[in-house]
């Protein structure tokens, strides 16, 4: 029993000298190879262990981005809130915005949605819904945003 304990302590060792760049650099290459779950995992354990890092702040935007990308909405949507309530004035706070709208349009997309043809006039209006009212708060309160 001890000996399990044990193999778990040296597993989660494997990261016990990083530095939140180490952490931030590691997860973004996941992130940019498309391995999301790896990128979420290194992203929140920048978060806990240097929470106040300026990276681990942008790592909670980041770990928004890697749910989206996974397709698991509501995981995306509580990072994004958490986001924009911890950071109401952070320099990509209307990033934040944009990509709730973009996570509320797509929600409910499948896979093969994506990528094979298919006539959008027939999915639920809801969700799209939601996005363009996600999207119009994002140019009422940011009209001067121009770089997204």
């Amino acid at each position: 029993m001890f000996d399990l304990f044990k193999d778990t302590q040296q597993h989660d060792d494997e990261y016990a000298n990083w530095t939140a760049q180490q952490f931030y650099r590691e997860a973004k290459n996941e992130l940019m190879d498309g391995d999301y779950d790896k990128a979420v995992k290194l992203y929140e354990k920048l978060e806990a262990r240097y929470p106040f890092d300026k990276l681990s702040t942008q790592a909670q935007l980041e770990v928004a981005y890697a749910y989206y990308k996974k397709n698991e909405s509501d995981s995306s949507l509580a990072a994004i809130d958490r986001f924009i309530k911890l950071n109401p004035t952070h320099a990509h706070v209307a990033y934040a915005y944009y990509l709730r709208g973009l996570v509320n349009y797509n929600k409910g997309r499948t896979f093969v949605d994506r990528f094979l043809p298919t006539d959008s006039s027939q999915r639920d209006p809801g969700s799209a819904r939601e996005g363009m009212r996600d999207f119009n708060e994002l140019i009422v309160k940011f009209p001067k945003a121009n770089t997204l």
